[in-house]
C-alpha cells in the first residue's frame, strides 16, 4: 500500500514516517513530520507493529531501503513509502527487513528500479515479485535474532570509539592552546 500525499506540517496531527526517517534497516523517529487526516484515511494507513516500510522513490541506491515498525503510538507514512504487511505465520518481519537490506533482494532491486530524471522507482507490483528464501519460521527468527544481537554489539561499540574519538579530539585541542 502506498502511503498518502497529504502535506504534512512541524506541530500538530498524527506523526509521518518519511524516507529520511529509515537509517541502515531501522526506523530514527528523531526527526518527525506531523499530518491532519480523516479518520477513514488515518486508520488506512496506520502502521502497526510488524509492517515493513519500503522506500519506493529516491536515488538508485535509496531505493528500497526498509525498516520494521515497531514503535509505539499512531503512526501513518508518506507517499514514497509503501507498507508490506507480512504474513507471521510464513515469515518473521525482521528477517524480510534483513533480506531487503542484504545483497539477495538488493539485485533484484537494482535489476527493476527504473531511474527517472535523477531519481529510481519501484512499484507495488515489482515489490510483490521479488523472490525471498524462506528457510523455517524457527530458523528466520533465530537468524533475526543473531544479526539484530549483532547490530546492537556494532551501535555500542560505535558509541564507545565516538566517545573515546569525542575526549581525544578535546585532549587535543588542549595541547595546541598556546
Amino acid at each position: 500500500q502506498y502511503g498518502t500525499s497529504e502535506k504534512a506540517n512541524e506541530i500538530e496531527g498524527t506523526p509521518i514516517l518519511r524516507m529520511n526517517n529509515i537509517i541502515n534497516g531501522v526506523l530514527d523517529t528523531s526527526d518527525l513530520k506531523y499530518i491532519n487526516l480523516s479518520e477513514k484515511e488515518f486508520e488506512s494507513l496506520k502502521l502497526v507493529k510488524g509492517d515493513i516500510i519500503f522506500n519506493r522513490t529516491n536515488s538508485k541506491e535509496l531505493v528500497g531501503k526498509t525498516a520494521v515498525f515497531n514503535s509505539g503510538g499512531d503512526f501513518v507514512f508518506a507517499s514514497y513509502l509503501i507498507r508490506v504487511k507480512i504474513d507471521e505465520k510464513k515469515a518473521d518481519p525482521t528477517y524480510i527487513n534483513i533480506l531487503f537490506n542484504s545483497p539477495v533482494i538488493r539485485n533484484q532491486i537494482d535489476a527493476i528500479s527504473r531511474q527517472i530524471i535523477g531519481q529510481a522507482n519501484i512499484n507495488t507490483e515489482e515489490l510483490g515479485n521479488f523472490k525471498f528464501p524462506l528457510p523455517p519460521l524457527s530458523m528466520q527468527k533465530e537468524i533475526a535474532k543473531k544479526i539484530e544481537t549483532i547490530r546492537t554489539e556494532i551501535a555500542e561499540i560505535k558509541g564507545k570509539a565516538n566517545g573515546i574519538l569525542g575526549i581525544t579530539q578535546i585532549e587535543i585541542g588542549e595541547m595546541l592552546k598556546v
